[in-house]
């Protein structure tokens, strides 16, 4: 009777064994998953901030030297930029890559605080957006850009509905990938 019971206690130290070692792999699969969402969100924090402080120079050059457009309107779309910038980067802190290799709750709460900051955006943005571009018409107003102004008008909403429409684009991949994050990670603590 006693070498039945031992030799039961043995297959269940085995059996807790091999149920450790799966949820290790269970673990680490799971945390290769996330990460790859993460990286996802981070590759098009850094393109978009990469991208508004190039605008700062390039808008210069397009709008001021090439075109003529009054400094004050550089001024205010390099702020929007920097705007632009110190928001991106600001909610990108959330997304570091340790965070998931920690508390999966903190983990949980931090992707909801990325994802609220990054829907809260456009509050800002899409205003922030249609304003600048009613001063631009104002600058090629001013202008005078006689027979011209159609082309330039069409140019203009082309280029608008293209931005809005890429910009919208990558916010809603941003709120899916975060959405899948957090759904995973509600998952993976309820087992």
């Amino acid at each position: 009777m006693n070498n039945d019971f031992e030799e039961m206690r043995q297959q269940m130290n085995i059996l807790k064994d091999k149920l450790q070692r799966q949820n290790i792999v269970n673990d680490r699969i799971f945390r290769r998953s996330m990460k790859r969402n993460v990286s996802g969100i981070s590759r098009r924090y850094t393109f978009v901030a990469i991208l508004c402080i190039l605008m700062i120079p390039y808008s210069y050059w397009a709008f001021v030297k090439l075109t003529g457009m009054s400094i004050y309107f550089w001024v205010v779309t390099s702020a929007f930029m920097l705007l632009a910038f110190g928001y991106t980067i600001y909610n990108g802190r959330h997304l570091n890559s340790h965070i998931l290799e920690k508390d999966l709750v903190k983990a949980r709460t931090e992707m909801a605080k990325a994802k609220k900051l990054d829907h809260d955006w456009l509050k800002i943005g899409i205003p922030s957006g249609i304003l600048w571009l009613g001063y631009l018409g104002y600058e090629f107003y001013k202008l005078q850009v006689g027979e011209n102004w159609l082309t330039i008008l069409i140019c203009l909403i082309i280029c608008a509905v293209l931005g809005g429409a890429i910009g919208l684009k990558m916010h809603f991949k941003n709120q899916d990938e975060y959405e899948e994050i957090i759904s995973e990670i509600d998952d993976f603590t309820q087992e």
